[in-house]
């Protein structure tokens, strides 16, 4: 297995075989992001991907029951490459349960539905889809490239075309400034989108990402934990899901609070532990020192 690292992964990808079908990110452009700025971005030929995938057959066996797909939005390969991949993934491992593989929203809106049907079908059954915020002016700000609204409608279509979705959302994202705007805008997107799993992050920011300069100058301020802690009581509350069970995780290693539960049903209890650690105070919550990407 070759990987050209740093590589990321979802915390429930822990136990998944990591396939490096692509390199970086197509998009690279968010401010506060510095994961693959030091990787161009490219897709990987078939005839590598085909060795990996016999490598770990000689490393772990045929039994390997989950795949994930590196690297940042493996979902831009293209369709055909994509599908190829998937029916050897499936061929080569029999107990094969299921591929996943973050993707963005430009990633879903530019494949036609046929094409998500298609790709679905060859086994690529979850999505990782990074909405950070539901605020457009935080968006902007960000450079994420995407409007609330394109994100919304590519959540919408991937659950249309049978992917089950988890999307993440960034605590933290709109600073000091636009906390409370960020929060309300982020519980109404997650409300219209209504996904299978919801996991929030909270801001850390890496040496390399655009926004440091910011930072710096004053121009962006960082919430305190208590101070983020707030921010996501506010966006649960605004949370209302619709038309099925949607499992709220915070439970990312750069969160100064791990909550979990299952939305709407347990929505109060999650915001009683917030508020429980709200009062507790900064003592009970996560150093920075162990908070990590």
């Amino acid at each position: 297995m070759r990987y050209v690292e740093p590589i990321f992964r979802p915390p429930s990808e822990a136990r998944s075989l990591l396939l490096q079908a692509s390199i970086g990110c197509s998009n690279n452009s968010c401010r506060f992001c510095g994961s693959y700025k030091r990787k161009p971005f490219s897709i990987r030929p078939f005839s590598e991907i085909e060795e990996d995938i016999r490598s770990a057959v000689s490393l772990y066996g045929r039994g390997v029951r989950r795949v994930f797909l590196l690297d940042g939005n493996a979902l831009c390969i293209p369709t055909q490459e994509l599908v190829s991949i998937l029916n050897m993934l499936y061929g080569t491992f029999p107990s094969l349960e299921r591929v996943s593989a973050y993707a963005c929203t430009q990633d879903i809106l530019q494949k036609s539905f046929e094409e998500l049907r298609r790709i679905r079908d060859a086994g690529l059954t979850l999505l990782y889809l990074g909405v950070e915020s539901g605020d457009d002016l935080v968006l902007d700000m960000m450079n994420k490239g995407v409007t609330a609204d394109e994100t919304r409608k590519a959540a919408l279509k991937a659950i249309d075309a049978g992917f089950t979705l988890s999307v993440t959302v960034i605590l933290g994202l709109g600073g000091r400034a636009r906390s409370r705007e960020h929060a309300e805008a982020t519980g109404k997107i997650l409300s219209d989108i209504s996904p299978h799993y919801i996991g929030a992050l909270t801001l850390m920011v890496p040496k390399d990402a655009p926004i440091v300069n910011d930072i710096r100058s004053g121009r962006f301020e960082l919430l305190s934990p208590i101070e983020i802690l707030h921010e996501m009581r506010l966006m649960v509350e605004k949370i209302e899901i619709r038309g099925r069970k949607c499992i709220f995780r915070s439970n990312h290693a750069s969160n100064y609070l791990p909550v979990g539960g299952i939305l709407p049903d347990e929505k109060d209890e999650i915001l009683m532990m917030i508020d429980t650690a709200i009062r507790r105070g900064e003592s009970s919550l996560r150093p920075e020192f162990l908070r990590g990407l």
